[in-house]
């Protein structure tokens, strides 16, 4: 289940102060903006401060994914698919990333009304980050450098994005205020000096159209119609990988970049959106959103659908599979310059396949906005890799004596002249602009790109026309141009093969236990959701002893002990934890962080409805585990060294913290052996009591 608002934000106050973190990600980890680099763009009329930002996915469905992502330099936030069956049975594992990218999950696992709750609560706590500057660590940061807008992505189909369900989901993210009023009134003492802060409103006015693979040209239309006209939402329209066809998929997976072992499926191809309907589609919506005052445009790419392997998803029941990673960046491209250059009229363009900060400086130079990403950060390192991004187009910008993305665009391959011809030859631009005009800011474009975006808008509001939208020409123009120098060396680019790809984490002979992992910490940031966290103990190795009923009271036996030799170890959080086992992909132990590693529940109603799972939660100064599927309770009474144990059939009283047994009954049957008396208080003292605030302990209390 979701964490609560308040907690969210106590946690990131007092995890900042207490460990120099917020969710688990190192302030040495953050994106702090460089000064006199501009990356800002625009997104459906919104400046965003940066292009990059996580693709709609597994870092897109809870408001701390966000935050995550945020604080790694993202500000363009693609928020994860909603559609209305949002009861749906995804297979576990769902996400497999050893190398490239595999997954079965697609949508929201979330009621679509938690779906909404979910984005109002990270746009809450980003509009805190924004107004404390973090609170404090990027007190020099100035405001346009924060800058962030959010990007809504529904799907799959005409009737669900009709309902009355995602009606509601839609209106109430155009009008979020209601929900921002139920977070404000849960911001009491310490916090109530945010109460006051305003997030965005509306939280976007952009939407990202995803499909069915299969769903109807007809369809595809008629739903970006209907947002378009009767949503008034500008739209982007999800395109998938097999609009190129299946003999150039097959000749691009297979033959040049050889990932011959993910078969492909002709009738997957067949039934999917062909290129024709595609171009003609785009050019009927283009009319569209110009009569309706919003913008039409295209993403590339979805995932693309390959045959499935039942040894990587067993309890997958339909046929296929969706790759991602770097074939899929290939093909993407090929197919996003394709359509740029048939289309015949520029429109925005979005991109998301196979980004990683190497690749990432060449998307932007592309034109596209935003440039997202998500197989990487599934990788070791998780958000952490996203400044990388922002660093390498830092340095790409610096190489070629620019400070913008836009004038990054216009002089990374040297076009910026042919594409300011290209945008002054359209006819209500050449009757505005004359001749002399003309030659002069084409040489600029040769001779000074720096200058070229501001010199744009300065001609443009000379001559009557929209800023704006001429700098927008220019940038596309040029960003085509770049495509295709970029996009044609692909293929021939090893890092992309099959070779390159091949190898995954490292696996070391030794099984994975509850304590005293090799404490690596790469299940911390392999889960998208930061379900997995650290905790401090005291390495304790004593004496147990199983006591069971006596005829003269308590038989005493000896137990079999109770070790922990680390003082670093591991645990799960319950309710951010949707058992995608990426983390156990990472982990170079045999074993799953997330089933072996001890599990906290946020709430007493969580830890009964997860009956099937061993765990701890606290209420009201009780400590309640199941372990090994049996069900006690611990009363602590620190103020007076003692604490009650109680479990079927079973009550002892004990010393606390000492846990030597005192008094108490058992039924004549049952043993039990104090080892787990040692397990519950390691969870109190060190996770729910701990000094160091984590996700079941926010403000982190003695």
């Amino acid at each position: 289940m979701p964490i609560p608002f308040a907690d969210l934000v106590r946690r990131m106050r007092s995890e900042l102060e207490a460990s120099e973190a917020i969710f688990d990600l190192p302030v040495r980890k953050w994106f702090h903006p460089e000064a006199g680099l501009d990356f800002g763009t625009s997104h459906a009329g919104r400046r965003a401060a940066t292009p990059v930002g996580p693709a709609a996915g597994p870092h897109t469905q809870l408001a701390q994914n966000l935050v995550l992502a945020w604080l790694a330099g993202a500000r363009i936030l693609e928020l994860k698919t909603v559609q209305v069956n949002d009861r749906l049975d995804i297979p576990r594992p769902c996400i497999h990333v050893p190398n490239v990218g595999l997954n079965v999950e697609w949508s929201q696992e979330l009621r679509v009304e938690e779906s909404a709750r979910e984005y109002a609560k990270a746009a809450y706590l980003i509009a805190i980050l924004q107004t404390t500057r973090a609170f404090g660590v990027l007190h020099d940061v100035a405001s346009a450098q924060l800058d962030t807008v959010f990007d809504i992505s529904v799907g799959y189909d005409l009737e669900g994005i009709r309902s009355a369900k995602v009606t509601r989901f839609l209106d109430t993210l155009r009008a979020p205020d209601r929900l921002y009023d139920e977070l404000r009134s849960q911001l009491d003492g310490e916090l109530t000096p945010y109460r006051d802060l305003a997030p965005p409103s509306p939280l976007a006015d952009a939407v990202t159209l995803s499909t069915f693979h299969g769903c109807p040209a007809e369809q595809i239309e008629a739903i970006a119609r209907h947002l378009l006209e009767v949503r008034g939402l500008s739209t982007i329209v999800k395109l998938n990988p097999t609009l190129l066809g299946f003999e150039e998929v097959e000749h691009l997976l297979h033959e040049r970049l050889g990932y011959r072992q993910f078969a492909l499926r002709r009738e997957a191809f067949d039934q999917d959106l062909q290129y024709g309907d595609a171009l003609a589609i785009l050019h009927r919506l283009r009319a569209v959103a110009a009569r309706c005052g919003t913008t039409i445009g295209a993403k590339f790419t979805n995932t693309l659908v390959v045959e499935n392997a039942p040894d990587i998803f067993p309890t997958q029941t339909d046929p296929y599979m969706y790759l991602s990673g770097p074939p899929l960046h290939v093909i993407a491209m090929t197919l996003m310059q394709r359509v740029r250059e048939d289309a015949g009229f520029a429109f925005p363009v979005s991109f998301s396949a196979g980004i990683d900060a190497t690749n990432f400086p060449s998307a932007v130079a592309c034109g596209m906005a935003p440039v997202t990403t998500c197989t990487d950060l599934l990788r070791q390192g998780g958000y952490g890799r996203l400044p990388a991004y922002l660093r390498a187009l830092g340095r790409a910008m610096t190489q070629l004596g620019v400070t913008t993305r836009e004038a990054y665009v216009v002089a990374a391959g040297g076009h910026g002249a042919a594409a300011v011809e290209e945008a002054l030859a359209q006819d209500e631009v050449g009757k505005a602009v004359g001749a002399s005009a003309r030659e002069s800011i084409t040489a600029v474009a040769r001779e000074r790109p720096d200058k070229l975006p501001a010199a744009l808008r300065t001609l443009a509001r000379a001559h009557g026309l929209d800023p704006e939208r001429l700098v927008s020409a220019v940038i596309a123009g040029a960003g085509r141009r770049n495509g295709r120098e970029i996009v044609g060396a692909l293929t021939d680019d090893a890092r992309y093969h099959a070779r390159a790809n091949a190898k995954g984490p490292r696996r070391l002979e030794r099984t994975l236990a509850r304590y005293d992992c090799i404490n690596c910490d790469l299940c911390i940031p392999a889960c998208p959701n930061d379900a997995m966290f650290a905790y401090e103990v005291r390495p304790v190795d004593v004496p147990t002893e199983r006591v069971r009923a006596g005829p003269a009271g308590l038989r005493r036996e000896p137990g079999a002990g109770f070790t922990i030799g680390e003082a670093h170890q591991l645990a799960v959080y319950e309710g951010a934890c949707n058992a995608c086992s990426n983390c156990e992909v990472y982990c170079p132990e045999q074993g799953a962080p997330f089933v072996v590693k001890e599990r906290l529940f946020g709430s007493r109603a969580d830890f009964e409805r997860c009956a099937d799972l061993d765990g701890f939660c606290r209420e009201d100064g009780v400590l309640h585990a199941r372990l090994d599927g049996t069900v006690w309770r611990a009363a602590p009474l620190p103020e007076t060294g003692r604490a009650t144990i109680v479990g079927p059939g079973v009550r002892l009283d004990v010393t606390w913290p000492g846990l030597d047994v005192l008094s108490g009954e058992t039924e004549p049957d049952v043993a039990v052996d104090t080892a787990l008396l040692w397990r519950m208080r390691t969870a109190w003292e060190n996770i729910f009591t701990s000094r160091v605030p984590n996700v079941v302990n926010p403000a982190g209390t003695a």
